[in-house]
């Protein structure tokens, strides 16, 4: 019988880390908690379940594999600077860069709402289907501010909506 051939880093907790999901093993330990910020989380309405042990492997061409050592090493400041705006910026283009590989149907409708909501990053799953929209922190403990960006994400066709912080010092909703 064969294991799982991917995984996450959920059992690190909240230490911000590189870790390669295939293999289950951390690249690169930021050496602290991600900075504090707030994540609403969803699936796009045409997104269809993964399957991540038969997906091929992704082949980045070396334009690529420079820019994902650029950010690298600024998610790595970010951490260490406890810059959340920085982590969103490094976000958003990794997750543009995995439109290529794993193209999300309604990306260009999330770059539309993160822009409205004022969000300083989008994280997806580079081997799944969630979506994330990075905000600050402060946002999770405003439920109208909440609530407001969950509709306007229903309005749009996205589900399985849900909201959490992340960080050090950042407080639950």
């Amino acid at each position: 019988m064969a294991a799982e051939g991917a995984s996450d880093a959920i059992a690190y907790g909240e230490w911000a880390l590189l870790f390669a999901h295939c293999e289950g093993v951390v690249l690169e330990h930021f050496g602290k908690e991600f900075p504090p910020l707030a994540i609403i989380g969803f699936r796009g309405a045409r997104d269809r379940p993964v399957e991540t042990l038969s997906f091929p492997r992704a082949r980045y061409d070396a334009d690529e594999i420079e820019a994902f050592r650029v950010m690298r090493g600024l998610a790595c400041r970010a951490v260490r600077q406890q810059d959340p705006r920085l982590l969103g910026r490094v976000a958003t283009l990794s997750a543009c860069i995995n439109q290529r590989r794993l193209c999300k149907p309604e990306f260009e409708t999330v770059l539309s709402i993160s822009r409205e909501q004022g969000a300083f990053g989008i994280q997806v799953a580079h081997s799944g289907t969630l979506i994330g929209l990075m905000l600050d922190a402060e946002v999770a403990t405003n439920a109208d501010r909440v609530a407001a960006i969950g509709r306007s994400l229903a309005r749009a066709g996205f589900g399985d909506i849900a909201s959490f912080t992340l960080g050090s010092g950042a407080r639950q909703p």
